[in-house]
């Protein structure tokens, strides 16, 4: 009987750690979109808002949360690549994965492009991406690198700005 109920409650608990896993990348996937509407670009797709997903680790998530909705008055488009040199034009790039020794190359093939480039990978904004999600306890913390932004030409509302971390790049 002790053994019954020990396997039960290893079933509950690995049940809520995976809600809690699933709820925190649903959280990433709709931050993106939230944080883009404090966010001015110089330049801007005509058509469509377009999040690029590098090295998806989310799979559908990203194509649910934005179904039918919209950025900037503009329908959301959902792109997914494996390789950095296929990114083509987006407005966010959302990098997913990666080594660390291929961060660089992603980010100076991103540069000058005024595309957001999104991580959760630990250091991502000081080693020059331009917004960082990560979590301390249950809640969502942004980083954001100002002057990879401000080189890039975004404009970042106050209110945005009210609410990150402001990092910069490492030397």
């Amino acid at each position: 009987m002790f053994k019954l109920l020990q396997y039960l409650l290893i079933l509950i608990l690995l049940h809520i750690s995976l809600e809690a896993y699933e709820s925190e990348d649903k959280l990433k996937t709709v931050i993106v979109g939230k944080v883009a509407k404090y966010i001015s670009w110089r330049k801007r797709s005509e058509d469509s808002f377009v999040i690029t997903v590098l090295n998806n680790k989310y799979g559908t998530l990203f194509d649910e949360v934005y179904f039918d909705k919209s950025i900037k008055s503009k329908p959301v488009v959902i792109r997914y690549i494996d390789n950095i040199a296929n990114l083509g034009d987006t407005d966010i790039l959302y990098i997913a994965e990666l080594e660390e020794l291929s961060l660089d190359e992603v980010l100076d093939i991103s540069k000058n492009k005024n595309i957001l480039t999104v991580s959760d990978m630990r250091g991502f904004a000081q080693k020059g991406g331009t917004l960082q999600l990560y979590f301390v306890g249950q809640k969502l913390k942004l980083k954001m690198n100002i002057d990879v932004l401000q080189d890039e030409g975004f404009h970042i509302e106050r209110t945005l700005l009210k609410i990150v971390e402001v990092v910069e790049e490492e030397e």
